[in-house]
């Protein structure tokens, strides 16, 4: 699915979502975590989204997606969503926030969808829930921002939480109203999007039920597995489209995080996002490098790690990170929240433009030399957005006839040294020199989310990374 600059922007500044506030709102869509506001919890994550695609010519969809969960007191962010509990007073909760819509296609969902393309979108929305011994009613309602639909919908729902040990149970039922203008760009076919198969339509405005289960559970300490159901009743006037082949949509997701931070007194928890990025350990990294042809997996195994891509495109970063955690997965990793600003060097194939990365990041350092020369190695897993879409990345997806993305999943793959062990010097002893692969990719074109998008680019850099406390 095609993403728009707004969207996707929007998306990454406000970070990638799935979690909301349990008590306070109702859920938007599928991937909804239902988290209740913590005490400064960083997660991550990963979750599949699938169902029934209502459109002609095809009649499954997938997403993977990558969970980034920041849960606050006032402030959240949880993979589509983010925003702030604005209330929470009395048994009413009243919040507004960022929401990610999956419901845009593009031409190559299906041959019968040929010549149509329709762009998810972010909405701005405002909540209100009055909390009762029934269950939690809830008004939500919200518009287009990212200038895609150019519409608004309103939504009433019911839903009651059920809680037995570890588990969690959640059944809801609401109705939605979406105006013309939403209803007509997702439903409508303009005259220039006519064939002879697909005659010409106009839309109506839609109300709609909906119905939902929303089931977590927790494996063990720090792990957390979900699953959601919801199925939506579609309205007369979408199932009369021509573009339209059932008379509902259904969904599903499945997903699992990882959990930093007990909800107990933690050195790296706080409940202010200003106090949790501000206190404890955190680093700052300087790289630079160039675009590679080899491909990430044997760069991870260091084949071919010297072969330029012959241009010399490139890039030049700096990454803050924020220590979140001494162990990971049972595992000695320190982990780490980080975001780094990057500039693109096209040369003269494009112009230069930023790229913006939310992530992730582990090292492990437990190596038996570590004592002498602390060695670490790294692994990062984020998001990345691009203003333009890179050189590289826009050839290799055109020669396979796919589309290209601003908007795609990031990871990094890293190697360091204590510059203080090296040289001696004990002041220096948290500052390291690496190599690092800069990576981006719509992971293996099996993501809406992120275009599925088949491709993407690999970047050798070099770095600098400073720790202070």
């Amino acid at each position: 699915m095609k993403k728009s600059p707004l969207k996707t922007l929007f998306t990454l500044s406000l970070s990638t979502i799935i979690a909301m506030s349990f008590t306070a709102h109702a859920s938007r869509d599928v991937t909804q975590i239902h988290l209740k506001p913590g005490d400064g919890n960083w997660s991550l994550g990963m979750g599949y989204r699938g169902g029934t695609f209502p459109y002609v010519g095809e009649d499954k969809e997938k997403d993977i997606l990558p969970l980034i969960i920041y849960n606050g007191e006032s402030f959240f962010i949880d993979g589509t969503r983010t925003g702030f509990h604005l209330y929470k007073e009395n048994n009413w909760l009243i919040g507004t926030y960022a929401a990610y819509r999956f419901a845009g296609f593009n031409e190559e969902d299906s041959e019968l969808l040929d010549g149509m393309d329709k762009d998810d979108a972010i909405d701005g929305r405002f909540a209100i829930t009055k909390q009762t011994k029934y269950g939690n009613f809830t008004f939500d309602t919200g518009l287009d921002i990212s200038n895609t639909y150019k519409g608004w919908d309103a939504e009433l729902r019911w839903g009651k939480l059920f809680e037995w040990g570890n588990y969690h149970f959640r059944p809801w039922i609401g109705l939605t109203y979406e105006n013309k203008d939403l209803v007509d760009y997702y439903f409508g076919v303009d005259a220039s999007e006519t064939t002879a198969i697909r005659p010409e339509y106009e839309t109506d405005s839609a109300f709609e039920w909906r119905y939902g289960i929303d089931m977590s559970y927790q494996l063990a300490q720090h792990h957390f597995v979900g699953f959601n159901m919801q199925y939506s009743q579609l309205d007369s006037t979408k199932i009369n489209s021509p573009i339209i082949a059932d008379k509902g949509k259904f969904s599903t997701f499945v997903s699992y995080r990882y959990e930093f931070n007990d909800y107990q007194d933690d050195p790296y928890t706080s409940g202010s996002l200003l106090k949790d990025l501000t206190k404890g350990e955190w680093y700052w990294r300087a790289a630079a490098g160039r675009h590679t042809e080899t491909t990430f997996n044997k760069l991870m195994r260091f084949q071919d790690m010297f072969e330029p891509e012959e241009r010399g495109t490139g890039l030049a970063s700096v990454f803050v990170g924020k220590k979140i955690a001494d162990e990971f997965l049972w595992l000695p990793l320190e982990a780490y929240v980080t975001g780094g600003y990057v500039r693109r060097f096209e040369q003269g194939l494009q112009d230069n433009f930023n790229e913006y990365v939310l992530g992730f990041k582990a090292y492990f350092s437990k190596f038996p030399w570590s004592h002498i020369v602390k060695t670490r190695l790294g692994v990062a897993e984020g998001v990345s957005y691009a203003a333009k879409v890179p050189y590289v990345e826009r050839e290799h997806v055109e020669g396979k006839n796919r589309s290209a993305s601003k908007f795609l999943n990031y990871l990094d793959w890293s190697w360091d040294v204590s510059i203080g062990d090296i040289i001696r010097e004990p002041s220096l002893k948290e500052c390291y020199f690496g190599w690092s692969v800069h990576h981006r990719s719509g992971i293996f074109a099996s993501a809406d989310f992120f275009g599925n998008v088949n491709g993407g680019s690999n970047v050798n850099t070099l770095y600098v990374q400073c720790h202070h406390k």
